[in-house]
């Protein structure tokens, strides 16, 4: 089923402006924020404003084509649905992301619905910690002496 077919299957209609804030989506090589996306959209679509971006971007999470994620600056993020399925780790130090299959993750999910009876979306959060970079880097000089 193409992109129009499934939009108007679910009720909606294909306008420019979704299929423009797909396409931005889609062309990202990362997560990207509304903001950013609203940006590029503009490059070819001046009239376009943020709220359009967002009502639009929630429509697509509607109908499957993208994905929103938070990680740790409490913005959101967007990204392809069709891309691997996937968690993600945030170094607090700084603030580098790596992507982590959702193969790894198995064992936590397992853990929180046996113990917890809680059924997980691990690709809508982040862990946050320190990344292997970061710690390997000597401590900065105390300040006192």
């Amino acid at each position: 089923m193409t992109l129009a077919e499934s939009v108007r299957a679910s009720g909606k209609r294909l306008t420019l402006q979704r299929q423009l804030v797909l396409d931005a989506v889609q062309r990202a090589r990362h997560h990207v924020t509304a903001d950013e996306i609203t940006r590029r959209v503009r490059a070819t679509y001046p009239r376009i404003g943020p709220s359009t971006v967002y009502r639009n971007l929630e429509a697509l999470e509607e109908l499957g084509y993208v994905i929103h994620t938070h990680l740790d600056d409490r913005v959101t993020r967007w990204h392809r649905a069709d891309s691997h399925p996937h968690g993600h780790l945030v170094c607090r130090t700084c603030g580098g992301e790596t992507e982590v299959r959702s193969a790894a993750l198995d064992a936590m999910a397992r853990r929180l619905r046996a113990d917890y009876r809680f059924e997980p979306d691990l690709a809508h959060s982040a862990i946050v910690g320190v990344c292997q970079r970061c710690r390997a880097r000597p401590a900065p000089p105390s300040a006192t002496k």
